[in-house]
């Protein structure tokens, strides 16, 4: 085919389907990045090991 002559549909509309498919794997890479990463900040914030456990004092008042 000489490089004058316009290309058909199929071949010119691939870019911007390219350009969505890039987009959504990276969302999705990320997405997955986030639910590994994020557990294990929970987890950190929810280590009771170290903190104490606060007596109940509560008063009767019969």
């Amino acid at each position: 085919m000489r490089p004058d002559i316009p290309k058909p549909d199929s071949e010119s509309n691939k870019g911007p389907m390219i350009a969505i498919i890039i987009i959504v794997v990276l969302f999705i890479l990320g997405y997955f990045g986030y639910m590994m990463f994020i557990p294990k900040q929970v987890e950190q914030m929810n280590q009771t090991d170290k903190v104490q456990p606060t007596e109940q004092k509560v008063k009767d008042s019969i």
